[in-house]
Formats: C-alpha cells, sequence, structure tokens
C-alpha cells in the first residue's frame, strides 16, 4: 500500500510525521515518481495536475488538502468513482470565522471611509448603528456557515443563514431554498457567501440579488469565486447599490493583473487567504483517516457531488 502526496507548498516533515505515527507507512510516492501505479490506494492532493489521478487504478480514497474540492472535480478525467473526502479542520473553521468577523466589522464601524480620508487628511466621523441593527446574512451553512453565524449571534448582530436545505442554529434565522433567498438578500446589510460552487450556485449572486439588497450594503464572499457575475458585482458597486466588497475568491485564480477588481475603489482583494491549510492540524486529520480507511472503516466526510460538498 502507497499514498500519493501531492501539494506544491508542503512542508513534507509534518505530513510524513503524521502518516507515520497514524501507522499509514512510509511509502509516499509523487507524481514525478510514481512508483508502480497499482501500489497507491489513497491520494492525498491539492490541485493535481490534469488527467494525473486516472493512471492510479486501485485508489480507494482521494484526500482534499482543503475545504473545497473543485481542484479536483473541475479535471474532466479525475476518476469520478472514487469517492473524496473532504478536509475537516477547527483551525480552518476559526480562521474562516476571523475572516468574516474582520469584514463585518470592517464595514460596519465604516473603516473603509476612515482609509479614504485619511488620504485625503480629512477628520471626519460616520455614526454607526449598533450591532443589533446591522442585518448580517450567510449562505451556505456547512460547518464554516455555522461557525460564523454562531460567532456573529454572539455579536448581537441579527444574524440570518440560508442554505438549500432547512437547518436549526439557535438564536439565528434560519431560511432554505429558493423561494427564501428573496428574504435572505433583501434583509442583508451585510451578504456573506460560503457556498459551495455547483450548477446552481454558479453566479447566484448577480444583478437581480443585488437590485434586491439594501442601498449601500456589503458583500463578501470567501466561498468560491465563480459564485459571483463579476461584470453585475462592478456595476452595482459604480452604481452604489453596494457600498463596498471584501473578495477572497475569485473565478481566475491568481487574479489576473488586468482584473478591475485590482483597481477599483470600493473593492478589498485578498490572495485567497481567508483559511489557509493548518498543515499540523491538516496532516494528522488526513492520516487517521487515512488509518481508518487501511482498517476496513470509511473515511469522512466524503463529498457528496451532487451538493458540492
Amino acid at each position: 500500500m502507497a499514498i500519493l502526496f501531492h501539494w506544491g507548498d508542503a512542508i513534507l516533515e509534518y505530513w510524513h510525521r503524521a502518516f507515520e505515527a497514524a501507522g499509514c507507512g512510509t511509502d509516499i510516492r509523487t507524481f514525478d515518481a510514481p512508483g508502480n501505479h497499482a501500489d497507491v490506494e489513497f491520494a492525498v492532493v491539492w490541485a493535481p495536475p490534469a488527467g494525473g489521478l486516472k493512471a492510479f487504478p486501485n485508489l480507494k480514497y482521494i484526500f482534499s488538502i482543503g475545504a473545497g474540492v473543485t481542484h479536483i472535480t473541475l479535471d474532466p478525467e479525475w476518476p469520478s468513482q472514487v469517492p473524496i473526502v473532504r478536509l475537516q479542520d477547527r483551525h480552518l473553521v476559526l480562521d474562516m470565522s476571523c475572516h468574516i468577523i474582520h469584514w463585518v466589522l470592517h464595514f460596519h464601524r465604516f473603516y473603509a471611509r476612515y482609509a479614504r480620508q485619511q488620504a485625503a487628511n480629512q477628520w471626519l466621523r460616520h455614526r454607526y448603528p449598533e450591532n443589533s441593527e446591522r442585518r448580517v446574512s450567510i449562505l451556505g451553512l456547512g460547518q464554516t456557515g455555522q461557525d460564523a453565524c454562531i460567532r456573529l449571534r454572539d455579536l448581537e448582530f441579527p444574524v440570518t443563514g440560508w442554505a438549500r436545505t432547512p437547518k436549526s442554529i439557535e438564536g439565528v434565522r434560519c431560511l432554505a431554498g429558493d423561494a427564501a433567498l428573496d428574504a435572505v438578500v433583501s434583509g442583508a446589510d451585510i451578504l456573506v457567501n460560503l457556498l459551495p460552487l455547483t450548477e446552481s450556485t454558479a453566479n447566484i449572486l448577480n444583478a437581480s440579488i443585488f437590485d434586491r439588497m439594501p442601498e449601500g450594503s456589503f458583500v463578501i464572499n470567501c466561498g468560491r469565486g465563480s459564485s459571483i457575475n463579476d461584470s453585475d458585482l462592478l456595476a452595482a458597486l459604480d452604481s452604489g447599490r453596494i457600498e463596498a466588497a471584501a473578495l477572497d475568491v475569485f473565478r481566475e485564480e491568481p487574479l489576473p493583473k488586468d482584473s478591475p477588481f485590482w483597481r477599483h475603489p470600493a473593492v478589498s482583494v485578498t490572495p485567497h487567504s481567508a483559511a489557509p491549510t493548518n498543515e499540523r492540524s491538516a496532516a494528522e486529520f488526513i492520516a487517521a483517516q487515512i488509518r481508518l480507511g487501511m482498517d476496513g472503516g470509511t473515511p469522512a466526510p466524503i463529498v457528496d457531488l451532487e451538493r458540492g460538498y
């Protein structure tokens, strides 16, 4: 039994130590040195080369080094019969919530306005509403969405969460299904997107959504770049319908140098850095799941491809 490992930015010491401690063995292969392809039963990857995974006929599970899996499934030749196990890590969840809280407070307290005033040597205070008066809506109620809802609720923001299927979070208004989406966005002073990328969520944030949001509202996207119709968002920003946006994910990454998002005064760009993988804990989690698979158990969480997570 061998493990295929692929992540160009990895600190290999963490992974080798975790695999050995969990009893997964020390036979770690790469795409450059795969050895006998039939030996490989588990693949641990981030952005594997197109067509690379199909070369291993005995793969039992593919482990994603990250919460998302489109870096695997966008390959038209990936072996779709092999289950994908998504990374589940409390550090990732906490980091994402911290990112969201940062931008909610940034917009709520009008810090972007103060940055512009500083450049103009302008001393002017802006009144902001009480936390209880600033409505926050979060699209996507997976593990990270639920955690963010709870933390913002505890800061006394009125929080609405939306998902495809019903969810329940104490102290949070939870709505579900397409029919409820209008109520979610029309009551969103700050809209946070955490949706996975599926056929139904591609371009879900478009002119129709922006037009239903309150005048001068804000958008935070740390889900998937393709969930936003870029031109519609730019138009909403130019018109003032949306006062500002914080974007961490993009349709094309790295963000091309000619993208208007770089230069738009109402856009804050971060380089897909909201919740980077914590290598120590990720390695330990994945190693434990591989060991479970070696012992005949079922690693988890396995991605439901129809839902996208």
